[in-house]
């Protein structure tokens, strides 16, 4: 699919580009994507929230009737669309049983318009499962299954473009939105394929919060407040698990005291962590990133993230003092930064407050 043929992936892109997302949105972004992203902010009028952008990009999509012939002007060309979408849920999505949930694959609509919402809100995924001190741990979360059948307990359906390839792919994020990521108690978690242990300060309480990259109106909005699939708070020395389910991308920050800190656009801009989980044989991947929280001219929060047998690992300090492996402005738009696997499964530990 050519980039300047989708009104969806470009309402995306101009928001990815106004809040500069990084990572696995730009490691898996086509060559040309930053140059189509930037010249359709430079088009668009300012705005302060990513709804905002949503409704100058895709002006007037939300009052078109069904037949009705829609008119943009793409990266400078004048283009036209018959709008087929009615509103509601598509009839073609599927859904079949599996042995503890249901999957729904989502099938777009052969037009290219976009979806008439632009809300980016969505009810937070509490947690219902303690944190433990880092104390009783042990070891035994990090083995799998007796019988090789990993867990989907607790997940809501899957749910995501299966088609779609590269800055497109939304990945997995549940349905309802956020329902692929949940926390586990440390006795169930070698149950579940793809699980982090969280690791708090010494001396703090610490808050994380969980987001799909796609965000629940289907656009690269996960991570903008007030977006949760999950949040929980760890005292000092406390550790958590968090189970995540196949085929999901996105990501987590984590930040100290009442609130999380904002871009001036509303995306979290403390220090995050990134995850594509993803079964074999393709590769599951993750990194640290301060470039959100260093455009934003903010406090950069310390934190690594490592294979459980510590053989991968990517990590920031405190203020940049020490960045290994890791994503900080300077590396924006390079590839391949941060850890991945293909292996059976996924055992990340994660370190806050990392010094």
């Amino acid at each position: 699919m050519q980039f300047k043929d989708s009104i969806l992936l470009l309402t995306a892109l101009s928001l990815g580009a106004v809040a500069r997302p990084h990572g696995h949105e730009r490691r898996h972004a086509h060559p040309q994507i930053n140059e189509i992203a930037d010249k359709v902010v430079e088009e668009a009028p300012a705005v302060t929230a990513p709804a905002q952008v949503a409704e100058k990009v895709v002006d007037g999509l939300n009052q078109r009737d069904v037949g009705d012939e829609v008119y943009a002007t793409i990266n400078g060309v004048l283009v036209s669309w018959i709008n087929e979408w009615a509103g509601g849920v598509d009839s073609t999505t599927s859904t079949t049983s599996t042995s503890s949930s249901s999957t729904s694959i989502y099938v777009p609509p052969t037009t290219t318009t976009a979806e008439p919402t632009t809300s980016t809100s969505a009810p937070a995924v509490e947690s219902s499962v303690s944190a433990t001190p880092a104390s009783s741990s042990g070891g035994s979360w990090t083995s799998y299954p007796s019988d090789g059948d990993f867990s989907t307990s607790g997940f809501g359906a899957t749910n995501y473009i299966a088609e779609a390839l590269g800055i497109e792919w939304s990945g997995n994020t549940g349905l309802p939105w956020g329902s692929n990521i949940q926390q586990v108690s440390e006795s169930d978690a070698s149950q579940y394929r793809n699980v982090i242990r969280f690791e708090g300060s010494n001396t703090d309480d610490w808050t994380v919060i969980f987001w799909n990259k796609m965000g629940p109106n289907k656009q690269m909005t996960g991570f903008f407040s007030p977006n949760k699939a999950l949040s929980f708070t760890l005292a000092p020395n406390e550790v958590a698990y968090v189970a995540i389910d196949d085929e999901s991308t996105g990501g987590w920050t984590a930040y100290q005291g009442d609130d999380c800190p904002l871009s001036e656009y509303g995306s979290y801009a403390a220090t995050w962590g990134e995850f594509t989980m993803r079964k074999a044989p393709n590769f599951s991947s993750w990194d640290v990133s301060c470039i959100q929280a260093q455009n934003a001219e903010k406090d950069i929060q310390g934190m690594s993230i490592c294979t459980h047998d510590g053989s991968q690992c990517s990590s920031i300090t405190k203020n940049m003092g020490k960045v290994t492996n890791a994503y900080t402005s300077a590396e924006t738009d390079i590839n391949g930064i941060g850890g991945n696997l293909k292996d059976e499964a996924v055992r990340l530990v994660v370190n806050l407050d990392y010094a």
